[in-house]
């Protein structure tokens, strides 16, 4: 990749010319763990009885940093503090230097007289679109760790079929007479002293149902008691556990890893504005190989470091230059965490204060065809799905997600489309990483609360398996993703 930045000689980022288009740095690799969780119970003065858990049945870290707690242990409801009804599960109990057990979700969702079924609060709490990472109960732990809390345990509010950890951990194992055994070969990463995600918090434990329920049997309550104590006049119903406490251990054995992202940028026109920069990129990892099979990673990500090449190359070959700078990215590690936009954003080349947005290029070269179309208009809940049916076509369709805080970026990329001529589906999503569901390397930029604009033509069968490969590449879409990238990028760098 660097040598492709080479043949059209775009500015090298790195101060020592030796180091080329590469930013090196250092990770983390997660050899082995060994977690533990020993509930301890009884009364001040009589003998203490300890209950261990089992790691990966009632218990899992969402993190790979090791851990090492004992704390008290109290029950906040669903963990939510909702102004807006007059809704606040925390308001009566003191979080600070505990460990909280809190159920998922929210108290109502499938009875119409719960005020979290109102416009407006429905959709934060139970959204038509799951987000990927957790969503909003990773949003509500994330707020009570802030509060001081030592760890939040995040029990399941139901038992459907995926209703426990237990049971999605089973579901994961099943094998498929249709589908090859593959082992999961994929690296746990992760980059010293990096800022973590607010899925990725060491103190979040997602534990099972009998796990919650051993957990409250010390108050003589189980989930299901609670439960409807809350929902029967929608009140919290947060409780102190006394004499009850919580050991958890999380050790992690690691090694070294070196990797890099490819970085060149193209210098602006204008003295003053050529210090700020626009930011284009895509992520140059996928699967690599597990087992016996490889992982080409064609649409998923070659098309989206192929779109990134190709608008760096005619950017540097047009003699007309935009009054700002581009940099171009092709990140390392998006596939394990999204670790090498993380760390740009950590180390810019530009500072982030001088960064004035980011265009991210993730699965380019995939054209909807109705089918798939009509699913993916379901789950993102667009009410005239079937009216817009009517007015394209699916191969034409692009569903462009873009921060909402940034006019201009919106107001770019109509103007660029006029001329490339896409049916566009303009998705606003606020500024905010839970809302998003993360998923790709905009997530980087979004943390650091910078305008975005994320790129993907579509998701098929193909997505993640080895089948993945040229056969299946569009190349007529993806340039045309390119072109449009390529003449949004100039508007907004020359404004």
């Amino acid at each position: 990749a660097g040598g492709r930045f080479g043949s059209f000689q775009p500015q090298q980022p790195a101060a020592k010319p030796e180091r080329g288009y590469l930013q090196e740095f250092e990770m983390k690799e997660a050899l082995e763990t060994q977690a533990s969780a020993v509930l301890e119970s009884g009364r001040s003065g009589f003998s203490r009885v300890s209950r261990p858990f089992a790691a990966g049945i009632d218990f899992v870290f969402s993190s790979i940093l090791p851990l090492e707690i004992s704390a008290p242990l109290i029950f906040a409801g669903y963990g939510i503090s909702e102004k807006s009804i007059s809704y606040d599960d925390l308001a009566a109990i003191d979080v600070k230097d505990k460990i909280v057990l809190i159920l998922s979700g929210a108290p109502g969702q499938d009875d119409a007289a719960s005020p979290f079924q109102k416009k407006g609060i429905k959709e934060k709490y139970f959204p038509s679109r799951p987000s990927r990472h957790g969503g909003i109960d990773y949003t509500k732990a994330a707020a009570i760790i802030r509060r001081g809390a030592l760890a939040v345990l995040l029990a399941k509010d139901s038992l459907d079929e995926n209703g426990d950890i237990h049971g999605e951990i089973l579901a994961r194992q099943q094998v498929s007479d249709d589908k090859p055994i593959l082992p999961d070969s994929r690296k746990k990463l992760l980059i010293p002293g990096s800022k973590a995600f607010p899925w990725e918090g060491r103190s979040i434990i997602n534990i099972s149902r009998e796990m919650a329920d051993a957990i409250l049997e010390t108050a003589n309550e189980t989930v299901e008691s609670l439960q409807n104590k809350i929902t029967s006049r929608y009140k919290p119903h947060s409780i102190r556990l006394p004499g009850s406490s919580l050991r958890l251990s999380n050790q992690v054995r690691y090694q070294l890893l070196k990797s890099a992202n490819v970085i060149a940028f193209i210098e602006g026109s204008d003295p003053q504005l050529k210090e700020q920069a626009l930011i284009i990129g895509g992520h140059l990892d996928h699967l690599g190989r597990r087992g016996e099979y490889i992982y080409n990673g064609a649409e998923d990500n070659a098309s989206g470091a192929c779109g990134v090449l190709a608008i760096a190359r005619a950017l540097a070959l047009n003699p007309q230059k935009p009054k700002r700078s581009i940099v171009f990215c092709l990140w390392t590690g998006e596939e394990e965490g999204l670790l090498g936009s993380r760390y740009y954003v950590e180390h810019p080349v530009f500072s982030m204060d001088n960064t004035m947005a980011y265009l991210n290029l993730d699965m380019i070269a995939n054209s909807w065809d109705e089918k798939g179309l009509q699913r993916m208009l379901r789950m993102l809940n667009v009410k005239e799905g079937e009216e817009l049916l009517k007015k394209i076509k699916p191969e034409n369709f692009l569903p462009l997600s873009f921060s909402a805080e940034a006019p201009e970026l919106k107001s770019s990329l109509r103007e660029a489309n006029l001329s490339v001529g896409f049916d566009v589906l303009y998705r606003e999503t606020a500024q905010n990483i839970n809302r998003m569901g993360g998923g790709s390397d905009h997530s980087s930029f979004a943390m650091a609360g910078k305008p975005w604009a994320f790129f993907m033509t579509g998701m098929s069968e193909i997505y993640h398996t080895p089948a993945d490969s040229m056969e299946k590449f569009n190349g007529a879409t993806m340039e045309k993703v390119s072109r449009l990238i390529y003449l949004a990028a100039f508007l907004l760098a020359d404004k």
